[in-house]
């Protein structure tokens, strides 16, 4: 296995563990914002949108490492055979 190849299998790694952090934080965070009183310093909105963001961008950072490593694991498979 070169170099390159062990970098990218961690930066993948990298990927798919902040991608996990960023979903579990915003359904965190959306669940807080179901609870929050409106009276509050951060208002209940302000939660409700950094937990949708945050949601949004975990499930493209997952889709990206699904997808390559379903192309890596194909491209291993064709090489092996």
């Amino acid at each position: 296995m070169s170099n390159k190849q062990v970098s990218t299998d961690k930066m993948d790694t990298m990927r798919f563990w902040v991608g996990t952090f960023l979903i579990v934080a915003g359904v965190v965070m959306l669940f807080i914002a179901m609870f929050i009183d409106p009276a509050g310093v951060i208002h209940g909105s302000v939660l409700g949108a950094f937990g949708e963001i945050s949601t949004l961008a975990g499930c493209l950072m997952g889709m990206d490492a699904y997808t390559s490593f379903k192309i890596k694991k194909e491209m291993r498979n064709k090489t092996k055979e």
